[in-house]
């Protein structure tokens, strides 16, 4: 890497906190196993007595959730625990409604079940009809948090918007699913489940399913008239509160820092091993990171693109362009993910290069699009590769 241009990514990341793009900026970049940027500029949260952001300070990481939760699939597959052509309701029974019958593991791994976006009307809808009609959830099986009891019992009759297989339709209710597989072949939660076999092994030690109490100090905050903020706002979640803070999501639970998701890139870099840690084989890290829908399209709210390009749990670059999303150097290939707020990172396998832009986006565009800086900074840091 040349360090007048890792520099210069550098202070790219510290003019965009003081000209006020965003007020919160970690990074983190290692090339070949080294890191040669981690980085935290701006504030913990808003105020004018907030405490400037240090490289630990916890992110809310969203749908950069995803791909943790699609290696635990993985490692129940290479236990004989699951199979990824299976129907889901051979693990999950409670899943109703007209063809999902045909949806099976991989479809929930590549969302190509036609389950609709979170935000999308349909599934808003669906919500409010049922909650209006004095919809109550059974009691709640002992070990499952009662918040993902009442979101799996609201919506194991899902409306689709699509037939299974058709289109990739993103929506984080797969992972959702996904997660309670996990949760029922294993026994336990995805906090206990993720800190034995991923977690702790790797040394992720700033990495949470469910951040303790003890460290809810470090989490990042927002205002609360920036997206993501606002714990009154009732369609984009508040996404530094205590409540979201200890629900497991599958699809958007995770907090993290940009360098624990950067050894995590490394691993998948690795083919599955970090140090002397073996998260995953070679063969489960290859099908994770190859096209597994070629020829499908995909719908991302009002976003319609030509080919999805997606693995198990992650988005591979093709020569599709997605809006904001991508930066402009990296090779076919390279993989990653973003999540709402403005986190995205990425594993570039031909430059041996892994790197975690988190920030607190200010602004979202009216199709929800993150108006941030993350491809801007991808390619200052492409840039810096010289061999």
């Amino acid at each position: 890497m040349l360090p007048e241009r890792v520099a210069r990514a550098r202070d790219l990341c510290a003019r965009w906190v003081t000209e006020g793009h965003t007020p919160t900026l970690g990074v983190c970049v290692a090339r070949r196993g080294v890191v040669v940027l981690n980085e935290a500029f701006g504030v913990l949260g808003p105020g004018p007595d907030s405490r400037p952001l240090e490289r630990g300070a916890l992110f809310p990481v969203m749908s950069i959730t995803k791909p943790i939760t699609a290696t635990l699939v993985m490692q129940l597959v290479e236990d004989g625990l699951l199979g990824l052509n299976r129907p889901a309701k051979d693990y999950l029974p409670e899943i109703s409604g007209d063809g999902t019958d045909e949806i099976l593991v991989h479809h929930l791994l590549t969302h190509t079940t036609g389950y609709p976006f979170q935000i999308d009307p349909p599934w808003i809808e669906h919500r409010a009809k049922k909650l209006a009609a004095g919809f109550k959830a059974p009691p709640c099986p002992e070990g499952l948090d009662p918040i993902i009891h009442q979101w799996l019992s609201l919506f194991w009759d899902a409306p689709r918007v699509a037939r299974v297989g058709e289109v990739m339709v993103y929506s984080s209710h797969n992972y959702e699913l996904l997660a309670e597989i996990v949760r029922r072949l294993s026994g336990r939660g995805l906090e206990d489940v993720a800190r034995e076999r991923i977690f702790d092994p790797l040394g992720m030690h700033d990495t949470y399913y469910v951040v303790p109490e003890s460290e809810s100090h470090r989490v990042v905050q927002r205002a609360p008239d920036i997206p993501f903020g606002n714990p009154e706002e009732p369609v984009l979640p508040c996404i530094g509160s205590r409540q979201w803070q200890r629900t497991p999501y599958g699809g958007a639970g995770a907090f993290s820092t940009p360098r624990d998701m950067a050894v995590f890139g490394q691993m998948f870099l690795n083919r599955g091993r970090y140090g002397d840690a073996r998260i995953l084989s070679p063969a489960a890290v290859a099908a994770m990171t190859r096209d597994q829908v070629p020829g499908l399209g995909a719908l991302l709210l009002n976003l319609v693109m030509e080919r999805a390009s997606w693995g198990y749990g992650w988005q591979i670059v093709s020569p599709t362009k997605w809006k904001y999303f991508d930066g402009s150097l990296q090779p076919l290939g390279t993989f990653g993910h973003p999540g709402a707020g403005g986190v995205n990172y990425w594993i570039d396998r031909d430059h041996e290069l892994v790197g975690a832009y988190f920030e607190v986006t200010t602004r979202l565009n009216p199709d929800y699009n993150l108006l941030w800086n993350f491809d801007l900074f991808q390619n200052a840091i492409t840039a810096a590769v010289e061999d």
